[in-house]
């Protein structure tokens, strides 16, 4: 009997200004890109969108997909067995509203890094990659 292979699904943004990108320091003590699961109604674009603002207060524009990656996160309740991580590049249109604080997570801490710093940073290197090729699709534009 053939038994599908399920795993969640998140969805990230890669948000730059002034030269530097957004990231979030999760509960594992590395940085990450923002972003959160997909719900069941949304379509990957549009999550990353409502993730944006409801994390950074930002609203944005889905320029392209960039990264897609399966991350193991050991010890996680869901995510054990791996998360799809899908990562878009989006340009950032307007600040409407506020950083979350506090998120599903706990404590949310958001900060801006030039592409040197985030060379030092304690993080996944996929998101690095992923970052490196939304700089590329950004130039691009």
């Amino acid at each position: 009997m053939y038994l599908p292979y399920k795993i969640p699904i998140s969805v990230k943004g890669i948000v730059f200004e002034d030269n530097k990108v957004w990231l979030r320091y999760n509960e594992r003590n590395e940085w990450e890109l923002p972003g959160g699961k997909l719900d069941p109604d949304e379509q990957p674009a549009e999550t990353v969108v409502r993730e944006l603002r409801e994390e950074l207060g930002f609203d944005v524009k889905v320029l392209g997909l960039v990264h897609a990656y399966k991350y193991v996160i050991p010890g996680s309740i869901d995510e054990s067995q791996g998360v799809l991580i899908i990562a878009y590049v989006c340009a950032l249109l307007e600040k409407v509203g506020e950083f979350e604080l506090s998120g599903e997570m706990g404590v949310a801490r958001f900060q801006a890094f030039s592409l040197d710093e985030i060379a030092d940073l304690t993080m996944p290197s996929f998101y690095r990659d992923a970052i490196s090729r939304a700089q590329e699709i950004k130039m691009l534009c």
